[in-house]
């Protein structure tokens, strides 16, 4: 992955600003969680279809993580995202995640980060945790903010040469992340659904405190993702550094969506 560039600029564009994302009514995607090479967990991603959310027609994307086996006995994670995205930009107008706090914490906390109700460059983030009860945080951000679907969805549309780049704000729960993706370019990968023509994307993730600059300690989490080198687009592995370790996430399901179904 390329080295980190800290900068404390507003993130640029360089290759799919405005790009339409990939996501269709009736798709879902279902992958295994991996930790050490260990089966931990099952993770599913599921688009329905259009509603009516603030005066404006949305996709609903939800995603969630079941923990299985020893894991579970261990220590039951949970993990639930929706995301309410226009179709047309493909921002989210809310996020909202219901989670395990952390890995030294097991109590369950909803989160949501009100992007619809942005005002003078911020965003509410209001939290709910069961010990602390309610907090609300207002969060600078860009005017792209996007969050784990939207920037996923936005991967599947991304068309360009081996080295484009993206740069992105990316929320994850109550966090602001930055995000450097480079297109590392095509590859063919072993699945479970067979050898796949895939592209390769990597990235390096920065979170960011309230101001929206300031980088956190820690040092920068790296991203890879493959996306399926074919007219669906379909992510089909992706491997990250989080609080548990080194996880992979890897393609078990794919149901493709409604053929022109959408706003």
């Amino acid at each position: 992955p390329p080295a980190w560039q800290a900068s404390a600029a507003r993130p640029v564009a360089l290759e799919p600003a405005q790009s339409p994302i990939r996501a269709v009514p009736g798709e879902r995607m279902a992958y295994d969680l991996r930790l050490a090479g260990i089966r931990v967990a099952s993770f599913i991603i599921a688009v329905g279809e259009p509603v009516e959310f603030a005066g404006r027609r949305v996709l609903v994307a939800q995603s969630g993580i079941r923990a299985e086996g020893v894991a579970r006995l261990v220590h039951d994670v949970t993990t639930e995202f929706t995301s309410w995205l226009d179709p047309g930009t493909g921002l989210p107008l809310l996020t909202r995640v219901v989670e395990t706090a952390s890995a030294d914490d097991a109590a369950v906390e909803e989160i949501e980060v009100r992007h619809h109700q942005r005002a003078d460059g911020h965003v509410p983030v209001w939290a709910r945790h069961p010990r602390d009860g309610d907090k609300l945080e207002a969060q600078r951000a860009p005017a792209e903010l996007l969050d784990l679907h939207a920037i996923l969805f936005r991967m599947r549309a991304w068309q360009g040469p081996p080295g484009s780049r993206f740069d992105a704000d990316v929320v994850r729960s109550r966090y602001l992340w930055r995000m450097q993706w480079t297109l590392a370019g095509p590859e063919t990968l072993t699945t479970t659904l067979g050898n796949l023509p895939a592209l390769r994307i990597d990235a390096l993730a920065r979170r960011l405190g309230r101001d929206g600059a300031t980088p956190l300690e820690g040092p920068p989490r790296q991203i890879s993702l493959w996306i399926s080198d074919d007219a669906d687009r379909v992510p089909l592995r992706l491997v990250a550094r989080t609080d548990y370790g080194a996880i992979t996430m890897e393609i078990v399901d794919y149901v493709a969506g409604a053929a022109g179904a959408g706003p």
